[in-house]
Parts: structure tokens; sequence; C-alpha cells
């Protein structure tokens, strides 16, 4: 196979679960030239994860305040119509995009279906079993992220920029609650940085994706009740929150992208998440990691989250421990 084109418009936690599939198909198919289309976060994410040899950028990724460029699809299409591909894979369950990988000259082509019935595989298994038809072995369950030492050693200097500090224990919260706001309002992460700073002395690093415009903002009176001052990290390129969630002992947040990067730069992490949220996009969860389903009638308390995030420090520094010993 000389040229595979993998295609995604959705959004940024549905391409994260996607990416073991495209380390997958990087490490089998070694002379492969490897093309990806899709929106400005993912293609950041896979040329810094080196799975991808060319990206075409379709600029934002589809959220309830955005959604990819109609002109950046129409300016990546004419440019893939230059190319015959061995294989075009799409990754997104969408109407549209399938449609547009027919105007792909292309040999084969592999389109994620949706699952029939009531039980849906997890997105990470679906895209595993799509990649198969190329005779790529199964991925490994998690995305693997590694900032090269110069590209840490930049974005670290960033983040000293901003106050944040290499010799204190860090907590990552991402305020934010999804598409759930009523699960577990925002204003909750105020009194939970409160008692992590009180307890534990910890440096606080506060991210705003782009998907949450004017959070930082809105919070600001929270913070200053509280007497709080965080790091925070306003729209971060993928680089620069991949090195904070990295330096983070946990990160805490809803089953939005944060959480997902974490999970790929090995970082423990607590998510709040509605209870009727589909587990087929869950972010893959580790020994250490927690997990706090809620619901309307039956939130989640600022109690519950703080304990599990004593819990998974704890499991981190034993686990730190075991592996110094052997």
């Amino acid at each position: 196979m000389q040229q595979l084109l993998f295609t995604h418009s959705g959004s940024r936690v549905e391409f994260l679960l996607s990416l073991p599939a495209l380390q997958a198909a990087r490490k089998h198919l070694g002379q492969t030239r490897i093309w990806l289309a899709a929106p400005d976060f993912a293609c950041q994410v896979a040329r810094l994860a080196g799975c991808v040899d060319t990206t075409l950028a379709l600029g934002a990724h589809r959220s309830t305040v955005s959604h990819p460029s109609l002109v950046k699809a129409l300016r990546a299409l004419t440019a893939l119509r230059q190319t015959s591909f061995d294989a075009v894979v799409t990754l997104t369950e969408d109407a549209v995009e399938q449609a547009g990988t027919f105007l792909i000259r292309a040999r084969k082509r592999l389109v994620r279906r949706p699952a029939a019935g009531r039980t849906r595989p997890h997105l990470t298994d679906a895209v595993a079993m799509l990649i198969a038809e190329l005779g790529v072995p199964p991925p490994l369950p998690t995305p693997q992220l590694t900032l090269p030492p110069d590209a840490r050693l930049a974005e670290t200097q960033k983040l000293a920029k901003l106050g944040w500090r290499d010799d204190r224990l860090t907590i990552a919260l991402h305020p934010t609650v999804g598409f759930a706001p009523q699960v577990w309002p925002s204003e909750y992460f105020a009194e939970l940085g409160t008692r992590l700073v009180m307890e534990y002395g910890v440096q606080l690093l506060v991210i705003e994706t782009e998907e949450e415009p004017g959070l930082t903002e809105r919070l600001r009176p929270e913070w200053k009740r509280h007497n709080l001052k965080p790091v925070v990290l306003r729209r971060p390129g993928v680089a620069t929150l991949a090195a904070a969630l990295a330096q983070a002992s946990v990160v805490v947040g809803s089953n939005c992208a944060p959480v997902h990067l974490a999970v790929a730069v090995r970082t423990p992490s607590v998510v709040v998440m509605n209870g009727d949220f589909d587990s087929s996009y869950l972010a893959p969860r580790g020994r250490r990691d927690r997990l706090l389903y809620a619901l309307p009638s039956r939130p989640v308390t600022v109690d519950e989250v703080f304990g599990a995030v004593c819990q998974v420090m704890a499991a981190s520094r034993t686990g730190a421990l075991l592996a110094s010993d052997d």
C-alpha cells in the first residue's frame, strides 16, 4: 500500500478515541504515506504523535459552538482529488463526510457505520475493527503521546511565563461539564480548588478550550471570592495543553478533550460525567482513574470529587514507590 487517507469531521473526543488506530496503522504500514483530512485540533495531535505524513486542516472541530469550515473542506477535497489512494478510511459517522470521500479516487473505501442494536461498541474498538480490514493488528486501547524534549522545554517555558512553577504539586481543572451543565456546575470547581489548596498547597491549572468561550471571565468572581490565583490556560494549542497536562498530578473535568488528552500523556483523571451519557465515547480508564456518574436528580458533591482526587494522588504515589523499588 502506497497511499492511505483518513478523514474525520467529528468532535475532538471522537478523534482522540480514534488516534490509537492511526498510531497502529503508522506502526504496521511503515512504508505507506498516510494522509489525514480533519479539523485543526486533530491535525495538530496527529503531527505531534508522528502518525501521519500529510495533514489537510478543515478548521474548527464540530461542537456546540463551531463546525468545520466548508471553504477549507472544499480546498482539501480539491487537493485530495489530485491523488489516487489505495484506501480511504472514514472515521466519522457523518453522511456528508462519507459522500465526499466518493469524489476521491480510491481502490478501497472503509466507512464507519452506525452500530446495529442498542449496544454500541466503544469508539476505539469500532475504529480498530475498521482498520483491521487493512491488515492492521488491534491497536493499544489508549493513545500514546510523548512530546520531544525540545518541544517539551519550549512549552514548559510558555507555562512559566503564565506563572506556572515546576517545583509545586499541580492539579489541572477543566471547569465544564460539556453538554450537561446541570450535573456539576462549573462554580463548584472554585470550592474544590480551595480545598485542594488548603489541604495540599497545590498549584491550580485551569483550562479554557475553544468550546467554552468566556469561561475564564465568568469564573473570575468565584476565584476571587475564594482568594484563588490559578494559572489559566486560555484556548491553548495542543502541544501546550499536552505539556501542561503531563506536568499535572491529576486532571479533573468532564468527558471532554482535556481528559482524553491526559490519557495520552499518562496523567490520571477524575471525570464527572452525565449518567445518561453514551458510554461508547468514554475515555479509557486506568487503575488510578476515577469516574463519577451524576444525574440532575442526584448530583455529585464537592466532597465526592475531592475524595476521588485524594484517592488518585495516593494511588499515584504508591505506584511511584513500587516502581522505584523494582
